[in-house]
């Protein structure tokens, strides 16, 4: 199984959301194909959140009306099982809120902000929860989320636990 994490920065370019969709033909020939490679997608809540932000500050209202639509019916199809991603990371429990004060200090030095952040620890908590991952990654357009990438997640996760289990180094 494949694991893609859906960021801001793609699903803006899949709605063409004006200011934010400068990669918008890119992206969608690479929909295409990632809907046809069969990658189990995920859409995280600070994925929705900031889209939504971004929504909302449309200058033109037709078209802040038009996009918002669009979200909204993305966001339906998501809620009753139809769109070709699944939603996680629903809630921030006590150990996701630490996860965030421990690194926003040192995130916003390099411009990385708490939704972002949070992808990336729905992305790490999904990877240690999920067996059978063959490989996951953040799909992002910005860099600092590009690196999020890894190969052969559950061989690498069984040889860890292992070596718990066994005390082997």
């Amino acid at each position: 199984m494949n694991v893609r994490f859906i960021d801001t920065s793609v699903m803006t370019n899949l709605l063409e959301v004006p200011g934010k969709c400068a990669d918008a033909k890119a992206v969608k020939e690479q929909w295409n194909k990632v809907l046809q490679s069969k990658d189990v997608l995920i859409l995280p809540v600070a994925t929705i959140i900031e889209t939504g932000n971004h929504i909302a500050h449309i200058s033109d209202g037709n078209v802040r009306r038009t996009i918002a639509g669009k979200f909204g019916e993305y966001l339906r199809k998501t809620a009753e099982g139809e769109a070709p991603w699944q939603l996680y990371g629903v809630e921030l429990d006590k150990e996701g809120l630490l996860y965030l004060a421990n690194h926003i200090e040192e995130n916003a030095t390099y411009e990385i902000g708490v939704g972002d952040m949070s992808i990336i620890y729905a992305y790490e908590q999904y990877k240690e929860k999920t067996p059978a991952i063959g490989s996951i990654m953040i799909w992002s357009r910005d860099t600092h989320l590009q690196g999020y990438r890894e190969e052969n997640v559950s061989m690498s996760t069984k040889r860890r636990q292992r070596k718990k289990i066994t005390g082997n180094p």
